[in-house]
């Protein structure tokens, strides 16, 4: 009866102290300023659309007649990345909050088998809109709004002709 008691203990210590970082849905925090921002992979679940600028500053969601538009989509341990053409699918390994504020997710990508690292910065304090920089930060990031507010925005279909000789556009 002890040794299962001390099999249980071993059990449970061991659980306990693993890596907050193993676990993706755990909440990560970062000292910041004096102050501990904190984030939990809750907070980016879901499905991030591109926002298109127009020439008047409002946002629209531009869906090109020859590709989808760019979108992210986070789920318990996994992120998928719609590239337009194609996209990749990747197992989130870690994530956190880095000096400048943002979300450092490091990813090991199931199409080209290896680590790769994405960042996604809030754009708004009170809005679920965020810069995802999928190309790394040498690139301009891509403003994307999550699922819940995409209601708000304007969708526009390319019309078909645009692209293709041979459609049936309405």
């Amino acid at each position: 009866m002890r040794i299962q008691y001390l099999f249980l203990f071993v059990m449970l210590t061991s659980a306990c102290s693993s890596p907050r970082q193993e676990n993706p849905d755990q909440t990560q925090t970062s000292e910041e300023n004096g102050s501990v921002e904190s984030i939990s992979l809750d907070d980016l679940k879901g499905e991030w659309q591109e926002l298109t600028e127009q020439e008047d500053g409002t946002y629209i969601i531009f869906r090109p007649c020859d590709a989808d538009n760019r979108m992210v989509q986070v789920k318990s341990d996994t992120l998928l990345i719609g590239w337009g053409q194609d996209a990749s699918f990747a197992l989130i390994r870690s994530f956190y909050v880095d000096e400048a504020g943002r979300v450092v997710l490091s990813v090991h990508d199931q199409d080209e088998n290896a680590a790769k690292t994405y960042y996604m910065q809030w754009e708004d304090d009170t809005e679920p809109i965020a810069n995802w920089f999928l190309y790394g930060l040498d690139e301009p990031p891509v403003l994307m709004a999550h699922e819940s507010i995409l209601g708000r925005y304007k969708k526009i279909q390319q019309p078909c002709r645009e692209c293709w000789d041979d459609c049936e556009d309405e």
